[in-house]
């Protein structure tokens, strides 16, 4: 008998800590799941959590404890493949459980919701489908009302508008009779109901449905929700040819739509504008939902007919590429809705046929083949035509850049030389050319003072002058000697006597220029003897030398200026 009792406080023993082991693994899943919600926590540190958490669990063989493991995965993956992934592990460890509660229709529910971000509609509907057998075999009706409105949601995008019509009202039913009303879910209710109404045409009852989801959002100050039954009154509105009402109301809620919402608020503007003659206006509309597509990728399938009225209107314009582009754009969406939206595109109504768009295009190319060959040529002449002409009006430019640069310098140098003359030759002389330099030491100073002295006079005289004068010449004038006259002209001048001499006569016959008027009449021979120069050859040299310009200029601009004045 005791050992009986030791065998058995044994077991109660074990059993106890197989439980609390148990319940450490239970307690475990709800910290991952609830550290699942955070936002601050990474998908990579979560994993390496839940991975390490499977290893115990797994262990333990605990399938439903696994299969919420890969449902927390499921739910943070950061891509559609990883999270469908995942999703088919949780689906996979909890499907044969018996009593299962939420897995693995969550595992479902979340699968369809991927798929359809995926616009996989068909395999969507598919997992919603089964969700929903879950939760009817469980009795679940707040996820068995959720699933049915995502069902619905996905029967009026494959535009199953008679199915989507009795779902979403079954929703509604089933949320009004609730002790208390989820009042947001029953607006999104009515707001889908509203849709489907006027999506299959049925705008008494869209109308009917709009008023009582405007007095709900009212009645609870939900200010988004009130604008989603403007927007589709405004679309009713079109619907019932009523276009100026339709854009009030459209405008009236724009500015409180999402992206996605605008889109189709910007379609309906567009064909009231265009309805109403306001071509233009509607065109812009238009042109935005093609922007719209050409960034997305992607566009709700009624809004196709855009594309007609683009096409249309550019080729009433005559605009091929434009047409081409248009065409290009509708076929690339058909093919976007045959491959996503193929449950639907065969109920859609279509202007053009895809074989008659495809032949239409082929001919635009054609054309515009045939109208690039013609540009080429023209373009290849007036290429060419424009090279040469370049080149000729450079060369203009470029001499004219050049003669401009010579006519500044020329100038520049003119008004130097009338400013000096205005100021006075000998002073400008004096002040230049008697600057204090090194004394030759073999000079005496007196000597020196005597000779500069005799210099002064011989300029004011204008000896300089006379034709052929030499250094001996100019010494016996002044009383020195060559050598002496020599050193003291380089020392106290700045440079050689031909040079002294030379600038000497050259201001003297600038100072004459412009201010003798007989000096303007004579020729360049005459002002080169007049200067003691020897020929006309020597005097042009100097004086260009001595101003920078040539004594052509310098006399032809000296008349210009005494005319003016």
């Amino acid at each position: 008998m005791k050992k009986l009792i030791i065998y058995f406080c044994l077991f109660f023993v074990m059993i106890s800590a197989y439980g609390q082991k148990n319940d450490a693994l239970q307690n475990e899943i709800e910290m991952l799941t609830e550290k699942m919600y955070r936002k601050n926590i990474s998908f990579e540190h979560l994993k390496t959590d839940v991975e390490h958490y499977l290893i115990k669990v797994k262990k333990a063989q605990r399938k439903l404890l696994i299969g919420r493991a890969y449902y927390i995965l499921g739910l943070k993956a950061p891509d559609a493949t990883t999270r469908i992934h995942y999703l088919d592990s949780t689906i996979f460890y909890t499907k044969d459980l018996k009593k299962i509660g939420d897995f693995p229709m969550l595992a479902y529910i979340a699968k369809g919701s991927v798929l359809f971000s995926q616009r996989d509609y068909q395999e969507a509907l598919d997992n919603y489908i089964i969700a929903e057998s879950k939760a009817k075999l469980h009795e679940n009706d707040a996820y068995k009302y959720d699933i049915k409105y995502n069902i619905a949601s996905l029967k009026r995008i494959l535009g199953n508008y008679t199915e989507a019509e009795t779902l979403f009202k079954e929703c509604i039913a089933y949320n009004e009779n609730q002790d208390k009303m989820y009042v947001v879910g029953q607006l999104h209710n009515l707001f889908q109901l509203s849709s489907v109404y006027y999506e299959s045409g049925q705008v008494a009852k869209c109308s009917a449905i709009n008023t009582k989801g405007v007095s709900l959002a009212l009645e609870h100050n939900l200010q988004k929700l009130f604008y989603f039954f403007v927007v589709n009154e405004g679309i009713n509105l079109n619907i019932k040819g009523e276009y100026q009402a339709s854009i009030d109301s459209i405008q009236k809620a724009t500015p409180h739509l999402s992206a996605q919402s605008k889109v189709v608020a910007d379609f309906y503007l567009a064909k009231s504008y265009h309805a109403l003659g306001k071509k233009e206006k509607a065109l812009h509309y238009f042109e935005r939902i093609d922007s719209v597509f050409t960034e997305a990728n992607d566009l709700w399938p009624p809004l196709r007919e855009s594309y007609e009225y683009l096409i249309k209107d550019s080729k009433t314009k005559g605009n091929l590429k434009l047409q081409l582009h248009y065409t290009n754009q509708l076929l690339k969406l058909d093919s976007i809705i045959h491959a996503d939206y193929k449950y639907l595109s065969h109920t859609m109504t279509k202007k053009y046929d895809n074989l008659e768009l495809v032949a239409n295009r082929n001919r635009l190319i054609q054309s515009l083949q045939e109208e690039k060959a013609v540009v080429e040529k023209e373009k290849s002449w007036i290429i060419q035509g424009s090279i040469y002409l370049t080149i000729l009006l450079l060369l203009v430019l470029g001499y004219y850049y050049q003669s401009r640069l010579k006519y500044k310098k020329y100038k520049k140098l003119y008004d130097e030389i009338v400013e000096k003359s205005n100021s006075s030759i000998e002073e400008e002389i004096n002040v230049k050319d008697t600057h204090t330099l090194i004394v030759p030491v073999d000079i005496d100073d007196a000597v020196v003072q005597e000779i500069l002295a005799q210099l002064d006079t011989f300029e004011k005289a204008h000896q300089y002058l006379e034709n052929q004068i030499s250094l001996s010449d100019v010494a016996k004038i002044v009383n020195t000697n060559s050598k002496y006259l020599s050193k003291i002209i380089n020392s106290y001048k700045g440079k050689n006597f031909t040079t002294y001499i030379n600038d000497l006569r050259i201001d003297y016959l600038i100072d004459r220029i412009q201010h003798d008027p007989v000096y303007q009449k004579y020729t360049i021979n005459a002002i080169a003897t007049e200067g003691g120069f020897s020929n006309p050859q020597a005097f042009y040299r100097v004086f260009k030398k001595r101003t920078g310009l040539k004594p052509g200029y310098f006399i032809k601009k000296v008349k210009q200026d005494q005319q003016k004045d």
